[in-house]
């Protein structure tokens, strides 16, 4: 930058030497880590460009539908929903009940409240599809297996957000209940569940998506459903039949995005 002064002209620098340092060392940070990267995972580029004249082959074979599996895909579906619908209304009313123990603002007990967001954060870390070969190594194929699975992700991601939620409602209305010696029970129940309902709304809609998602993924491991249709039909290169469970898929998605998205307007705008 110029700055015009009294029969001179002076060069204010912008920014730092500092700085400029500082983004010279990150971008040569990321650079390596970019490149260790790349070596560690080994990727074949020849191999890649090679095959891409194996694609036009095998979108011409997925050009087609086998409409004769659309009722056991129907049925499918139905069951995928039902185990994510299922497993929601269990989850949401044990992490209902956790998430006001967890949530600082309202908890009973401190230590409590650490041991649940820490527990929790333990299961998040854990990838689903681990969770459902551990269960099923345990109760076996089936829906079972994908329940309690379904229902461990679903309870560590609700008590989080509804904990955050209710964290965020701050301790104004807290105090002014305890003034007036109302219980825990009555603070809860008269005073925060009316003021967050509409964000646990929310999470709600997201969560039972994410079920429907996770329902359809845990079928590559023999859960059911949907998706062990997919798998099942991929693995014997039926490309017909792959074909029109993947558009089955896509289209109940779709479905359930729009549903979601007009229900959450519809509690929140009334």
């Amino acid at each position: 930058m110029l700055h015009k002064g009294v029969g001179k002209v002076q060069k204010i620098r912008v920014t730092s030497k500092g700085s400029i340092v500082k983004s010279i060392g990150i971008v040569f940070i990321l650079s390596s880590v970019f490149l260790v990267a790349i070596k560690l995972i080994n990727l074949d580029f020849e191999k890649f460009f090679t095959r891409l004249e194996n694609v036009p082959e095998v979108l011409g074979r997925m050009m087609a539908i086998d409409v004769s599996v659309i009722p056991d895909g129907l049925y499918a579906i139905v069951t995928t929903l039902s185990l994510a619908f299922l497993t929601l209304v269990f989850a949401v009313i044990i992490s209902l009940l956790l998430s006001f123990l967890a949530a600082s603002n309202i908890t009973p007990n401190g230590i409590l409240a650490g041991f649940i967001k820490g527990f929790f954060a333990i299961i998040r870390s854990v990838p689903s599809l681990v969770w459902g070969l551990m269960v099923i190594a345990s109760l076996g194929f089936g829906y079972t297996a994908g329940f309690i699975t379904m229902l461990l992700s679903a309870v560590a991601y609700l008590t989080k957000v509804f904990t955050g939620s209710i964290e965020e409602a701050g301790t104004d209305i807290i105090e002014a209940m305890r003034s007036t010696g109302a219980s825990w029970f009555n603070i809860i129940y008269h005073g925060l569940i009316p003021l967050c309902i509409t964000y646990f709304f929310a999470w709600i809609t997201v969560r039972f998506e994410a079920n429907v998602e996770e329902s359809i993924g845990l079928g590559i491991i023999g859960v059911g459903g949907i998706g062990l249709l997919l798998t099942k039909a991929i693995g014997s290169y039926n490309y017909a039949q792959s074909t029109t469970y993947l558009i089955m898929i896509c289209v109940l998605m779709l479905i359930l995005e729009f549903t979601m998205t007009r229900l959450k307007n519809k509690v929140k705008f009334g």
